[in-house]
Order: C-alpha cells, then structure tokens, then sequence
C-alpha cells in the first residue's frame, strides 16, 4: 500500500462512504492520437518529492517520508504513473480536492490574470456540486482532470470500487464539459499494482507530484512559497489544493508564478509537460 499522509489525510475526520455503484464497464477507448507519447526520459530524470512544514509532527514526516520513496521506487516499473515532467524548463501548477463555492474560482482568476495555464484535479462529487466552477476552468483554458468521485484511499479498494471511483468521476466531469479526463490524480497519492492496472484498463495515467506546498498544513503563505522555492527544478509537478480551507493557496500564488517567471520557468499545463492527452 502506497499511501501519502501529505496530501489532506491529517486534516480530515472520518472516511467517506462508498461502495459497488454498479456502473456498467466501458468499452475500451485509443487515446487521443496527436500525442506522440515519448516517456524515454522518464526514469533518466526521475525527481525526489519535496516539501515540509514546521507544522507536522515527527510522526507525519516519518510517514510522508517513508511513502514518497516508495512511490518514487513504484514509479519506476509503471508507465502511466509520473511524479514529475522531463528535464525542460517547464513547471506545472497542479490544484487538488475542488470545486468549491470560492477558492477555485479565486485561484482561476489569478491564473488568468498572469496569462498561465492550471491543472485542476477536481473530485467527482464536489463537480456535481460545482458544475458551474467546472465550466469556468475549462473554458478558461486550464485543464479539467480527476481526482476520483469520493476522497478515499484507492489502494484499499477492490478492483470493482476502484474502476467504479475512475468511472463515476469521469462521468460527472465529462456530463459538465463534454470530455472525460485521461489523467488522475490518487486521493493521499494512494496508489498500488492494482490500481494502476485498473486506471490502465480505463485509458487513464496517474499523476502524483514532485513538490508538495503543504498548504494545508502552513499557518503562512511564506511556508508555502519557501516549500516551491527552495526546491523548484525542471519538470516540477507541484502540488496546491483548492477546497473551501485553503484561502492561503489563493494568497500564495501571484508571489509563486511570479518568482516563476522571473525565474525563467514557463509554466505549462500537464499535456504540455508529460506529452499526454488529457482528455479521452
């Protein structure tokens, strides 16, 4: 089991139901052919995962530790698993566990305020809330991808609630923009050989991250820009989350692309980054 404690397991009590949703299995689909998919570099420039807070306790960092090498290790003999891009000057903003009534659509209104371009990894259920926050991320250009319908650990699933978690999320995603996300990204990074298979048989690549901000466990928006800038690297996936709790992400952000700029970072979405469609 390939579980991450630093996405927003600590700020969560209690788990999610789910269960059998019996949704019919889908046909198998070509994904989009005008991406010539190279992922030689992939192993040449493998990342190791960034990010830290003076908030966790000792216990968590050991955990989040522990988890982010075995992911990486992990990575290595699955092709449609990726913690980072290839050794370009290019970074992607990546914004986890939306939409939600307000932080989403702030977050959207930087991004496009800077001309950049984000990737939002919305659950499948906060989307049927949200529809209208989904719409205005995609029709502003950023990327619409999974995050699975509800936030729970897929590497303790069976294969049907995993297949059943990938489908119903697509679903609702695809029933707002009229397309179904070709790219996930695991709730906690929880990932394992069956769940890839299964994302596999769906068309579907899993996107984990190289930098994580942490935002959910900062008290300030300095730690969050600190944890990009003292780690930032050619090919960094970072990691932000959009949920009604992170007004800091919205806070942090023009400092962060701006630095990025400066820096001579383009920031790109993830199908420019890793050469993958982003849609089915």
């Amino acid at each position: 089991m390939l579980t991450s404690c630093s996405s927003q397991e600590m700020k969560e009590v209690g788990g999610v139901a789910y269960g059998n949703h019996n949704i019919e299995q889908k046909e198998e689909t070509i994904p989009n052919a005008r991406f010539s998919v190279d992922s030689s570099w992939k192993n040449e420039y493998l990342l190791e995962i960034k990010g830290e807070s003076p908030y966790l306790e000792k216990k968590t960092v050991a955990s989040m530790q522990k988890w982010r090498e075995e992911i990486i290790e992990f990575s290595k003999t699955q092709e449609n698993v990726y913690i980072n891009g290839p050794n370009k000057k290019q970074v992607a903003l990546t914004f986890d566990d939306g939409p939600d009534s307000t932080v989403t659509s702030a977050v959207i209104g930087v991004l496009d305020n800077y001309g950049v371009k984000g990737n939002f990894f919305f659950l499948g259920s906060e989307a049927e809330k949200h529809p209208e926050v989904v719409k205005e991320a995609y029709e502003k250009g950023h990327l619409v991808l999974s995050h699975s319908y509800h936030h729970v650990q897929l590497d303790k699933l069976s294969e049907v609630e995993i297949r059943n978690e990938i489908e119903m999320a697509g679903t609702a995603i695809e029933e707002i923009i009229g397309k179904e996300p070709a790219l996930v990204r695991t709730p906690y990074g929880s990932t394992n050989e069956l769940v890839v298979e299964v994302a596999k048989e769906n068309n579907v690549s899993i996107i984990i991250w190289s930098i994580d901000s942490l935002d959910w466990a900062q008290r300030s928006t300095d730690v969050i820009y600190s944890n990009v800038f003292s780690n930032i690297r050619n090919g960094d996936i970072i990691l932000m989350h959009t949920d009604s709790d992170e007004y800091d992400t919205y806070e942090a952000l023009p400092r962060i692309i701006e630095e990025l700029q400066e820096q001579g970072y383009e920031i790109v979405d993830l199908e420019t980054l890793l050469g993958q469609p982003a849609y089915q």
